[in-house]
């Protein structure tokens, strides 16, 4: 599952350099984590603990971009999820709805302010996660591959 994957995200990867000369990476060296429901209490809302702190380890990573600057148009985002696998299990990916997983890396690029302005600007998202590829010796992460859609 992992090389399958690891192939779809090498061929998006081209087709968004064929359609844009400006195809950005932006990696967060952070264990990834799906979003969970917000809980409520008397007190506001809040979110899961181990999201809560998948975001305040990846927030310094955001803030400190400073590669290229905001994109200010329509974007379409390609997001990789690179978990570790368990020592126990039988999935063949990573446990935790896509969707889940893509909304950690989201807001935090969403808040630091220096990708673009609000997310509302994505008009095209794709998520894909698979396990860490052993023989490489690879590292879990989010991976970002990002660009501006120019209209014709």
């Amino acid at each position: 599952m992992t090389k399958a994957v690891q192939k779809y995200v090498s061929d998006a990867v081209a087709y968004m350099r064929e359609q844009s000369d400006d195809v950005r990476l932006f990696t967060l060296p952070v264990i990834p984590r799906p979003a969970s429901r917000p809980r409520i209490s008397k007190y506001g809302a809040y979110y899961s603990k181990p999201y809560t702190e998948f975001r305040q380890r990846s927030q310094p990573y955001a803030d400190a971009y400073d590669s290229h600057p905001p994109i200010y148009g329509p974007i379409m985002i390609l997001i990789e999820i690179v978990c570790e696998k368990p020592k126990t299990g039988k999935l063949l990916h990573p446990r935790g709805d896509v969707d889940n997983y893509a909304k950690g890396p989201m807001d935090v690029m969403t808040k630091s302010g220096n990708f673009w302005n609000d997310d509302v600007q994505v008009v095209s998202c794709q998520c894909v996660k698979r396990y860490t590829d052993p023989n490489e010796g690879e590292q879990p992460a989010c991976n970002m591959y990002f660009f501006e859609v120019k209209e014709d």
